[in-house]
């Protein structure tokens, strides 16, 4: 990890506003009074070419998202949806609990299933004294974004293409998390037992899977892969130390999706089923990324570029 070095000290304090120009948000005040428009309009307009240059390829990085969330829609290779596709294989799986979902090869049917999720939680807590700045921080997608950006050095600005696979990654997971989310309809903890006393507020979405644990581990995989380290490399087990720049991703990932289960508003099963869901994505980028013509190729080779000395 020559030349870049990782800043593993997670109490940062970033502002990744990048909409600001000058000083102002674009588009957050008027420059002139409607009514003195006419007073600056020509008596007679002049003739206007058609413009030979187009829009700046490098337009609003969120809204540009979409793009790729499309072609991963359409392009994946799906049998139906991702998110129907992902849920047959939550379904199927036999490695953590699934929720409302009686036909499931790992349903929680009873009440000797369901307890141990709570008394997890309960034990959690204990943490939070210690990690309190961290969920709060973490809460808010772009307080989010800045631990990585931290931890590797990446400037929004200069490492463009890097902090664009963040940006997609996000709203990947963001569509798929929400999507299993209206299936399983899961409700939050304190709903449940009102004693966890979440020390935040969670959204008003179900609780499973997490999307903090879906999309975290969509950020840190994608991040890999423009490392050239699949995203299935096991996760590390003790910290610290971490050997590599993959391995502080995924450690990244797990602490960040643990956090919300430490704040009380997410269950373990929720954590792990956000991974899961994750990983289904992350294989599914990775054949886009290897395949021509795609748009994901593109970026994520420009991508490797901007990480080279992490590798």
């Amino acid at each position: 990890m020559a030349g870049r070095t990782l800043d593993l000290d997670l109490d940062l304090d970033l502002d990744l506003d990048l909409g600001a120009r000058g000083g102002r948000s674009m588009g957050a005040s008027m420059r002139f009074n409607t009514e003195d428009w006419s007073k600056l309009t020509p008596i007679s307009p002049p003739n206007i070419k058609v413009p030979k240059l187009r829009y700046s390829a490098d337009w609003d990085k969120e809204m540009r998202t979409w793009a790729y969330v499309q072609e991963f829609i359409l392009e994946g290779g799906w049998t139906g949806t991702p998110v129907s596709d992902i849920y047959d294989l939550i379904h199927t799986q036999t490695d953590f609990p699934v929720p409302n979902d009686a036909g499931a090869a790992k349903a929680i049917t009873t009440t000797a299933q369901f307890t141990p999720e709570v008394h997890y939680l309960l034990g959690a807590a204990l943490n939070r004294a210690d990690r309190a700045h961290e969920i709060v921080d973490q809460a808010s997608g772009n307080g989010a974004l800045g631990y990585w950006t931290g931890m590797l050095r990446l400037n929004p600005a200069k490492d463009k293409n890097s902090f664009m696979l963040m940006l997609i990654a996000r709203k990947i997971g963001e569509y798929v998390a929400m999507g299993l989310k209206d299936i399983y309809k899961m409700r939050r903890p304190a709903q449940v037992y009102p004693l966890i006393m979440p020390i935040i507020d969670g959204p008003d979405t179900p609780s499973y899977p997490s999307s903090h644990a879906l999309q975290a581990h969509m950020i840190s995989g994608v991040l890999k892969l423009a490392l050239g380290v699949q995203s299935q490399t096991p996760l590390p087990v003790t910290w610290p130390p971490v050997d590599s720049t993959a391995e502080a991703l995924d450690y990244l990932a797990s602490r960040i999706a643990e956090n919300r289960e430490i704040a009380g508003v997410h269950y373990r099963m929720d954590s792990q089923c956000g991974q899961f869901a994750a990983h289904q994505c992350l294989g599914v980028i990775n054949t886009l990324a290897t395949t021509a013509g795609n748009m994901f190729e593109a970026l994520l080779k420009e991508a490797t570029k901007e990480l080279k000395d992490l590798a």
